[in-house]
């Protein structure tokens, strides 16, 4: 099914961060399968940490869908 992936998002690469000290002031923003979108990664990785959900990534940047050309 190659629309599943859409529905279900990617996992974020959380284990590339260290959660305790926090995350970088960097704007490299993604869409969570929450439909929040989050500053970055690993602040998305925090909050499922602070929260203990699994919100994970349903794209990289704004949670609009793209206008169509």
């Amino acid at each position: 099914e190659p629309d599943s992936a859409a529905d279900t998002g990617t996992e974020a690469a959380c284990s590339n961060y260290d959660l305790k000290k926090g995350c970088a002031k960097i704007f490299d923003p993604v869409c969570g399968t929450d439909n929040i979108l989050y500053s970055n990664e690993c602040l998305l990785c925090f909050q499922n940490l602070q929260r203990k959900t699994n919100v994970r990534i349903k794209r990289r940047g704004t949670c609009q869908e793209p206008s169509p050309r």
